[in-house]
């Protein structure tokens, strides 16, 4: 009996000592693989996740988690030491300055890619190009039927963005723009939806409808269409995109006058992993995922 009893002890020893073994190895495992967190722009989310993508099957002890919210969203989340990387397709504001002085926080800035930002329309509609001031007198609500710009007689919807998105603020500054120091606003008319992607949607269904969004969102689409936008009624009219692929050149050299640079912000300069990683963003390699996900790419070096 007492043999049958030393027998039962070993065995239990034999199988418990692998698992807690595994359980432990588990546990370093986990511990040992590095954490980057990514937080912001709606525009970056699927250039930053295919950034993310590529980055871990080359780094399989880094994990990058990336959300989305909104510019605002994700600088506000580095002020508050709760990300380690704020997307934004807009810079910083002043007021984001003296927070993050406040905080004890330091901004770096990345410049990462570009984005034109396209205005689109049903693609039924009559209406191929407009001025800069037309976009503007439309989104505040100045214009509100399709006939004063050459289109057919019926009223306009306007699809937005929510204001946290960077994409708002910029579309805001420099495309309704200002009027005697004042800065116009959006139409109180104007139906906010959360993301591009929505907004999108939201045209391709909507025969009235016009909407703005970052171009590489709606290059490839064949249910909305891109506008040719004229800086003044002189100019000529240019569109971010031709025959469904974006236009590299006229956003490099500024000719499409709504294009902007996208950033990310990190807490100081990057330094060990999360360096590598942002050294990937801008390198050959990340910046041929930017051309892939049909955003554009730095310019060439000259």
């Amino acid at each position: 009996m007492k043999r049958e009893k030393i027998l039962t002890y070993l065995l239990a020893v034999l199988v418990i000592v692998p698992m807690l073994f595994i359980g432990c190895k588990k546990k370093t495992d986990e511990v040992e693989k590095t954490v980057i967190t990514i937080k912001g722009s709606d525009t970056m989310v699927n250039l930053s996740q295919k950034w993310a993508e590529e980055y871990m099957k080359l780094h399989p002890d880094v994990s990058i988690q990336v959300t989305g919210g909104g510019s605002g969203t994700g600088v506000a989340s580095l002020l508050n030491k709760t990300t380690e990387i704020a997307n934004s397709s807009r810079e910083l504001k002043s007021a984001e300055l003296d927070d993050a002085k406040a905080k004890g926080v330091t901004p770096f800035v990345y410049q990462v890619a570009l984005d034109g930002i396209a205005v689109i329309v049903h693609p039924e509609s009559k209406v191929d190009n407009l001025t800069i001031q037309q976009v503007s007198d439309i989104f505040s609500g100045k214009i509100t039927n399709w006939k004063s710009v050459g289109g057919v007689d019926m009223p306009i919807t306007l699809y937005g963005r929510e204001n946290s998105s960077g994409t708002y603020e910029f579309f805001k500054e420099h495309v309704l723009g200002k009027v005697n120091g004042k800065q116009v606003d959006y139409s109180t008319a104007t139906q906010v939806l959360q993301g591009t992607a929505a907004l999108g949607e939201a045209v391709a269904r909507d025969k009235k409808g016009i909407g703005y969004g970052g171009v590489g969102y709606f290059a490839e689409r064949n249910d909305v269409k891109i506008l040719h936008i004229k800086k003044d009624e002189n100019s000529i009219a240019i569109s971010p995109a031709e025959n469904n692929k974006v236009n590299y050149d006229v956003i490099w050299s500024g000719d499409y006058s709504i294009s902007r640079y996208l950033y990310c912000f990190t807490n100081g300069e990057a330094t060990g992993k999360l360096k590598e990683f942002m050294d990937f963003i801008v390198s050959q390699e990340g910046q041929d995922v930017v051309r892939t996900m049909e955003y554009i790419p730095l310019p060439p070096k000259k």
